[in-house]
């Protein structure tokens, strides 16, 4: 690791410790291996939560490490999901409403939640995208 990334880690493990204490002890147990989750926990800490009737165009689920969405709506409509391949529950769970981080988990432990009054949308799906993630034949990678 060179001298900027150590400086670039050390910079949001600085962060981490200004979460509250309960989130900051958490992240200093977790930090290395849930490192994108508390750098988007730190940015978006300041947040304001979604207002009421807030009424979300994008809507992005994410588990785990992957860099694709398991599950992505677009004006109500199913356009993404595939099944995560765990036996047990996703270590972390990430959901990103119209480009911004507004609720993140780490294992087990909300450390984000900005949902606020946000209405979440009512799906409308494509069968044969269903069918085709259910049989694991989706046309979207697993990372």
């Amino acid at each position: 690791m060179n001298d900027k990334q150590k400086a670039y880690l050390q910079h949001y493990q600085d962060e981490c410790a200004k979460l509250p204490s309960d989130i900051a002890t958490f992240a200093n147990k977790y930090f290395i291996q849930y490192f994108n989750e508390f750098v988007n926990t730190i940015d978006s800490w300041h947040d304001e939560p979604l207002p009421d009737g807030y009424i979300p165009h994008s809507f992005e689920i994410y588990y785990g490490t992957s860099h694709s969405p398991h599950i992505h709506i677009v004006d109500g409509v199913l356009e993404e999901y595939t099944l995560p391949e765990l036996e047990k529950n996703s270590p972390s769970v990430t959901l990103i409403i119209d480009s911004n981080f507004v609720y993140i988990e780490v294992e087990g432990k909300e450390i984000l939640n900005k949902i606020g009054g946000a209405i979440l949308p009512k799906i409308i799906t494509n069968p044969s995208l269903l069918l085709s993630s259910l049989t694991n034949r989706s046309q979207y990678s697993e990372s």
